[in-house]
């Protein structure tokens, strides 16, 4: 099992916030302005309704991705009323993000290629897609990364976090686990394959040591879900989970033939800081330079995109309160500790 970092330069110090480790590589960073870090990682994270007005029709002409279909019209399930909640469009690719170069590839050659381009090959070799933990701190973009990969392929997607398929009833978590695969599979069934995203997966995938720590129940989700991981890889269904701890899964869980890669997705390096900045910035009214912009980069060494977004966000608040509309540079350092 490959575990990759990627390696960026780390830059240095400048400003109160505590260095990084020098033996910490950190990727290249999401450059886009949208909503992507809110959705990562965030704590306390309520359970989803399941069903949201954005429901996959599965009927003639509706929701078909680019690639033909597997089964016949006459074949399809009428899957409209489904337990979780099946995206067909994510609008973003990986054009959306900027730099991870190397994560990209990796993404490119063990997921897109054998379920795209290289499809018919692929099967004939018996290579399937790649299941795949993003891990690192919180507000660095897993949740992000996952929506453009399930852009670039226009498949179908769930995103989903621990407290989706977590119950207080006994028996219910596992068989939302279940459930959940049993969607998939119908999913890629039509749709010549999904995405199943969970966040938070250490809370579902906990580790079993020390078994008098660890409740029934927890164990009957895990046992679930190594057996549906085990066997999925040929009904096209990619799994992808996120963690920040890694350290917490359960060992079984993340082995060769389950989970095939782990990725780090760390925290942005200067210039990447800069690119956040910039991009948060692109539909406010400011004054800000790009030589600022660098400057605020420089005193923001171990900030996520999360703590950068919400410094333009405070920095637009201080514009606000002091009667302007164009956030300047005295509004930005009444916000940035220095």
């Amino acid at each position: 099992m490959a575990s990759y970092l990627l390696w960026r330069p780390q830059d240095e110090f400048v400003g109160s916030q505590a260095k990084t480790d020098e033996n910490q590589y950190t990727p290249e960073y999401v450059r886009d302005k949208t909503a992507q870090w809110s959705t990562d990682d965030s704590p306390q994270r309520q359970p989803s309704t399941h069903t949201r007005e954005k429901k996959i029709e599965f009927q003639d002409g509706v929701a078909d991705p680019p690639q033909a279909s597997r089964s016949s019209q006459d074949e399809r399930t009428d899957l409209t009323e489904t337990e979780f909640d099946w995206t067909t469009d994510t609008e973003l690719t990986f054009e959306d993000v900027g730099g991870m170069g190397e994560v990209k590839a990796e993404l490119k050659r063990g997921v897109i290629m054998p379920l795209t381009t290289h499809r018919e090959s692929a099967e004939q070799l018996g290579i399937s897609p790649e299941n795949i933990i993003f891990h690192g701190p919180p507000g660095t973009g897993k949740t992000y990364l996952a929506k453009a990969l399930a852009g670039e392929l226009g498949y179908p997607a769930a995103f989903l976090s621990g407290a989706d398929i977590q119950s207080k009833w006994i028996n219910e978590s596992a068989e939302l686990v279940s459930t959940l695969f049993t969607e998939a599979e119908a999913v890629a069934e039509q749709h010549d394959g999904c995405i199943i995203f969970l966040d938070e997966l250490d809370s579902v995938l906990k580790s079993r040591t020390g078994a008098g720590n660890t409740h029934e129940e927890d164990n009957k989700v895990v046992n679930e879900f190594l057996n549906h991981l085990e066997n999925i890889s040929d009904d096209s269904i990619v799994f992808i989970g996120a963690t920040n701890r890694l350290e917490s899964l359960d060992n079984a869980g993340i082995r060769s033939g389950r989970i095939d890669k782990k990725i780090h997705v760390g925290l942005p390096d200067r210039r990447a800081r800069q690119d956040i900045l910039r991009a948060q910035l692109v539909d406010r009214p400011t004054t800000l330079s790009d030589d600022q912009l660098e400057q605020v980069a420089g005193w923001t060494q171990g900030y996520s995109a999360a703590d950068l977004e919400q410094i333009v966000e405070d920095a637009a608040m201080a514009t606000l309160e002091r009667g302007d509309d164009k956030i300047s540079w005295v509004d930005l350092r009444r916000v940035v500790s220095v």
